[in-house]
């Protein structure tokens, strides 16, 4: 029998995917696969898709989510079996947010993968929210979108045309969320243009308003049968497409008389706009469905992202008409129902239905529109240990545009739409009621933080960055949720399960305390399979969450749960923010974070501590000329930069800074950038330093070489960064030669910067430096 976390049966892999990893570190080129690189190539390789492949891409506009579904096709080659680390497949996304031919990098998303034997190919999804430009619903903002994946190495950043060696790349065109509020100083002609409706007294008077007066436009409206019929008379959409909300309706309605004719024996849709004909047209298409019309949208891919329980579906629209009007009304709904078959003998479970709303495109491109949703779960209860094998389930998403699929009928077929199946895989762990978990700290996931040193390496969940063996800082947000069922509480009556989040200075004096402090969170609604709005377009609602003392004797700063996945009317947090800590210079050091969590239904509130204890460093002093042996003895002091000898013409000239020199004049100096901590290497995180010449028009491309720690022999390098560089920091010297540059007055500008995570944002402390000096025209060029 075989034993979790061996390699019994698995065959033999080519060298190229058994050994990827040592031969890209052994040459980074070996594939061939890079643009610039001193290396050549050993054996060309690029594109492959034999093991995985990404096959959709899509935007979910009002969460300005980008979701990709991608399919792992084989049984073995993804680095060892379900107990084992496994493999990661790598998604980077890129925009052209301003639709202008550039390329914006996003950030990158991942999911883990192993060897897992049966039926393939395994579907899985990863996602990356972003910030988009927007513009008003009066015009349309359709972009470019692509995703690069990449098994076992990630996509570089900002290298949008690079061609991953086992993987694939796909450019998509999304529909970008429109604004439905302006301000009055947007509004640069008038309001000729503007087809918002706004509504008095303000309209008439909006050209002599204050500029930042923000406007709302009036509710969306959704267009009649009769305007929908005028609309489309000449544009290919039949009238079982725009007429099919209203036939719906009385097919579903209660067969009264007066529901189904007129006062005056005439059809209700005749009072409408529809002709006889029409209507006998209408119902003759829609009671002979026997499989949905995938000709307007059709549900292409889908797939888990298994670490978060969320699934994840992309669908492509393909027409410009014929989903009842444009952005700046209400259009049409997609619904995207999910079902899972958990394989205990139950059939197809119903998970719960997402929806996006879209709307006639005049501009849709060829390739058509993708649009994506999301549904957030929790597999608690249906989960096992790795040691129990890969646990693989049957997921299936019907498509349905205008009305939802019923959630007892599994097996229904739309008019509109159309069914998509796959298998995936749920993450391993234990099947624990109402366990409150800690997922990220600072957007870095908890798996990426090291339990003794408190410091993070990893790529963020959310922003666009990563971290190497840092520090948190400034306002750290904490991620995670309570696993297992939920109470009823936004649709049911219940009362909201609570939370709170603990932290205590790791030095063997300080107790816990809960956070307190207001936290926003942004939520998403839904009653039935109807998609909640704040305000028109909007179906994001952002609260504010404040911690209270309930006196049941549990003590104090107790926050409200709002998710709740109770169908049929559901919340979500749209990110599973908990908290965000407060931090200061006051606070340096370890410390640790847990959660815990009680449910206020029952007297006394059931209490659900939890497991988990994360160990994270806390630094929030930036970078100094003082090296850490010295920090006790002086204070705090800036990096420091300096002029220490110039020389021409193989001469040595006065040096001193803001000094004037001739063209072609050799500079060097020393520079001391240090992080400061103790002596023994404690909350010393230094992070980078670089040295430029401004401005960089006149210098001509002149360079700053720099030597490194004590020594003069310089490189080319104009920056040195950690691991290079140690952890404390280092004192070098730099050098520019000033020939070829213009006369001119010149800064050296030195960045010099720590590792720590500040702000939840991967934006390290940064402290400068300048020196300045002058150029004048050399005297032999003057004799010339």
């Amino acid at each position: 029998m075989k034993t979790c976390g061996t390699s019994e049966n698995i065959p033999t892999l080519e060298r190229e995917r058994a050994q990827f990893r040592s031969l890209i570190l052994q040459n980074p080129n070996y594939f061939g696969n890079l643009e610039l690189s001193p290396y050549k190539p050993v054996k060309l390789l690029q594109g492959i898709t034999t093991y995985e492949e990404l096959m959709c891409v899509g935007l979910n506009p009002p969460s300005n989510r980008l979701e990709a579904a991608l399919h792992v096709k084989q049984e073995f080659g993804y680095g060892g079996d379900i107990c084992s680390p496994g493999s990661f497949e790598y998604v980077r996304f890129y925009v052209d947010i301003f639709d202008n031919g550039v390329w914006h990098d996003v950030g990158m998303d991942s999911v883990r993968v192993h060897n897992i034997p049966g039926e393939k190919p395994l579907c899985y999804a990863v996602r990356k929210d972003f910030t988009p430009f927007k513009r008003l619903c009066s015009t349309e903002n359709i972009v470019r979108v692509r995703a690069i994946l990449s098994w076992d190495t990630p996509p570089p950043a900002n290298q949008p045309n690079w061609t991953p060696v086992y993987g694939n790349v796909m450019t998509v065109q999304v529909q970008i969320h429109p604004k439905y509020s302006f301000f009055v100083g947007d509004v640069p002609k008038g309001l000729e243009n503007l087809q918002v409706k706004i509504p008095d007294p303000i309209g008439p008077i909006i050209a002599g308003l204050d500029p930042n007066i923000k406007v709302k436009a009036a509710p969306l409206a959704t267009p009649t049968l009769s305007q929908r019929k005028a609309l489309y008379a000449d544009k290919g959409v039949p009238v079982h497409r725009f007429g099919f909300a209203e036939a719906q309706k009385l097919l579903a309605a209660k067969t009264t008389t007066s529901a189904l004719v007129t006062a005056n024996g005439d059809s209700p849709l005749a009072s409408l706009g529809l002709n006889a004909n029409e209507i006998a047209d209408l119902f003759g298409k829609l009671q002979v469905v026997t499989d949905g019309d995938t000709s307007f949208e059709e549900l292409k891919c889908i797939g888990l992202r298994s670490k978060r329980d969320l699934l994840e579906a992309v669908l492509t629209v393909k027409r410009p008409y014929g989903y009842s009007g444009g952005l700046c009304g209400k259009g049409s709904t997609e619904y995207v129902a999910f079902w899972i078959d958990f394989g205990d003998g139950s059939g197809f479970i119903y998970m719960g239905t997402a929806t996006v709303q879209v709307h006639d495109l005049q501009t849709i491109p060829p390739e058509d529109v993708q649009y994506a949703v999301f549904l957030k779960k929790d597999f608690t209860q249906y989960l096992v240990p790795c040691e129990a094998g890969p646990k693989v389930v049957r997921l299936r998403a019907i498509l349905s545009w205008e009305t939802p699929p019923p959630p007892a009928n599994p097996n229904y077929v739309p008019v509109w739409g159309n069914r998509e199946e796959c298998l995936i895989q749920l993450r391993h762990g234990k099947a624990e009621a109402r366990t409150p978990v800690i997922e990220t700290v600072g957007d870095i996931s908890v798996d990426d933080i090291d339990p003794a040193t408190g410091l993070a390496t990893g790529d963020a969940e959310i922003g666009i960055f990563s971290v190497n063996l840092s520090p948190f800082g400034g306002g750290i947000t904490i991620t995670g949720r309570i696993a297992g069922t939920l109470p009823d509480s936004f649709g049911g009556g219940a009362l909201p399960l609570k939370y709170r989040i603990l932290v205590r200075k790791d030095d063997g004096i300080d107790t816990w305390h809960p956070l307190t402090n207001t936290v926003d969170v942004d939520v998403t609604k839904f009653v039935g399979a109807v998609q909640l709005e704040e305000s028109p377009g909007d179906t994001i609602f952002n609260l504010n969450l404040t911690a209270t003392d309930d006196a049941d004797g549990l003590g104090e700063g107790w926050y409200e749960y709002l998710e709740d996945h109770t169908a049929p009317s559901t919340r979500f947090l749209l990110v599973d923010k908990l908290a965000r800590w407060l931090t200061n210079a006051s606070m340096e050091g370890e410390w640790e974070i847990r959660m815990e969590a009680k449910d206020p239904n029952v007297s006394p509130p059931t209490f659900y501590p939890g497991a988990q204890v994360i160990r994270v460093r806390v630094d929030n002093t930036a970078p100094s000329s003082v090296p850490a042996a010295n920090i006790a003895l002086q204070p705090y002091a800036p990096v420091t930069l300096t002029i220490t000898g110039a020389e021409f013409n193989g001469n040595p000239v006065p040096a001193i800074d803001c000094g004037k020199f001739p063209v072609g004049t050799i500079l060097t100096g020393t520079y001391e950038a240090h992080d400061p901590g103790t002596s023994d290497l404690v909350n010393q995180h230094f992070g980078s330093i670089s040295l430029d010449v401004i401005p960089d028009g006149p210098a001509h491309g002149a360079t700053v070489m720099l030597s490194g720690d004590g020594g003069i022999t310089y490189t080319f390098a104009t920056s040195r960064s950690f691991p290079t560089v140690p952890t404390t920091g280092e004192s070098g010297h730099w050098r520019l030669d000033t020939a070829g540059m213009d006369p001119c007055g010149y800064v050296i500008h030195m960045v010099v910067c720590d590792r720590t995570n500040y702000g939840s944002h991967g934006i390290a402390f940064c402290v400068t430096a300048d020196i300045g000096f002058c150029l004048e025209e050399s005297p032999i060029s003057q004799e010339v």
